[in-house]
């Protein structure tokens, strides 16, 4: 049974790391809300709706923001109680480095199993939910949104420009469009004339559009921009929301359960072995998801050996040597993601190496620790 002393670093913990996932979280959120505002304004969303797609984009950043809240909290807590002198307390009355590490860490297993288990499931399907929203609710009012002489953006990876726009943003003169695939190519297309055509499905709130085009040509390029071809057609269709059937019909990686995920890996493995990339990104989704309790563990340690001052005439500024190794473990990061995607190294050693290496750093400050004076 824990001590009263441990008790009490586990309930000292537990409100810093509350706030900063909601800091971070509402950090995040920024990211998305001018999209979201202007999603909610021009398509007359009820206040129900605009709550759960809050809910379902601030779940999905959770990954994220939850190891970086163990690692601020874990500084933050131990650098007030240090300031309170109540770690030379502590240590008076005989507690060990390890005793006043392990309710702290029991804290972070608890929250490393709580994320492993939302990321499994939950956290994939509320990205699904989210973006599937944002699309049927786009979808509903976005002829009104295509306006002439302006940018149209709210399709995903889609770009639409009409010099003339009739009959409520259906009927379109001189249009061009600018997508971008999934595999990195790059489609631009000219036409004189578009229509957007909507296909109502009975029971479902997905809607199909298509803008039928007239008279103009497609030039694709590949990522790389060595090579490319142009096509001429009378008529083509251009689809720009594909519904109809279930509400999942828009799926991306980060959107799939683990167990859907590994297979689907398993499956681009056999049938596509030379897209390189497409298997990188697929299998460096996969194995963040195991990484991700992994970091709250790793950073709950690191920020131990950061948090705790020697006492009040030497303070030092933890909060931002912990932000130095954050950025240095990001650029680990992503600097291996470019070699895994060129097949220079797996995947899930891309993925797991920074931990290993913020690890290393963490048991560092932990000997450091002067524990005996």
């Amino acid at each position: 049974m824990p001590s009263l002393i441990q008790r009490y670093l586990a309930i000292n913990f537990l409100p810093p790391f509350l706030l900063a996932c909601g800091f971070f979280v509402t950090f995040l959120l920024t990211s998305q809300l001018f999209r979201l505002t202007s999603i909610v304004v021009n398509n007359g969303v009820d206040l129900g709706s605009v709550f759960e797609l809050f809910g379902h984009i601030a779940i999905s950043f959770l990954p994220m923001a939850v190891p970086l809240s163990a690692l601020f909290a874990t500084i933050i807590t131990l650098n007030k109680l240090s300031e309170d002198s109540e770690i030379v307390a502590m240590r008076s009355f005989g507690m060990t480095k390890s005793m006043l590490l392990k309710p702290i860490l029991i804290m972070g297993l608890i929250i490393a199993v709580a994320i492993f288990a939302l990321n499994r499931n939950l956290i994939p399907y509320s990205k699904l939910l989210f973006r599937n929203t944002v699309i049927m609710l786009t979808s509903k009012g976005m002829t009104m949104n295509i306006q002439a002489g302006q940018f149209f953006t709210d399709v995903p990876n889609v770009i639409l420009f009409a010099e003339q726009v009739s009959e409520q943003g259906q009927k379109l003169q001189d249009v061009f469009i600018q997508t971008e695939g999934e595999d990195g190519t790059e489609s631009v297309i000219f036409a004189e004339k578009g229509v957007i055509i909507k296909q109502e499905f009975e029971g479902v709130g997905f809607p199909t559009l298509r803008l039928h085009l007239t008279n103009g040509n497609i030039v694709r390029t590949n990522k790389s921009g060595s090579d490319s071809e142009k096509i001429l057609f009378k008529e083509y269709d251009f689809p720009l929301v594909a519904g109809g059937g279930q509400p999942g019909f828009i799926t991306k990686d980060s959107m799939l359960s683990n167990s859907q995920l590994w297979k689907l890996i398993q499956n681009v493995k056999k049938t596509e072995k030379e897209d390189l990339n497409r298997i990188a990104k697929m299998e460096i989704e996969y194995w963040s998801r195991w990484n991700t309790p992994v970091q709250v563990l790793v950073f709950i340690f690191l920020g131990f050996g950061l948090g705790i001052k020697k006492g009040r005439g030497k303070a030092k500024n933890t909060s931002v040597l912990g932000l130095i190794v954050l950025i240095l473990y990001y650029a680990a990061f992503f600097s291996g993601v470019s070699l895994a995607q060129k097949g220079i190294v797996p995947s899930w050693f891309v993925v797991f190496m920074p931990s290993v290496l913020a690890l290393a750093f963490g048991i560092r400050s932990y000997q450091k620790l002067d524990w005996a004076s």
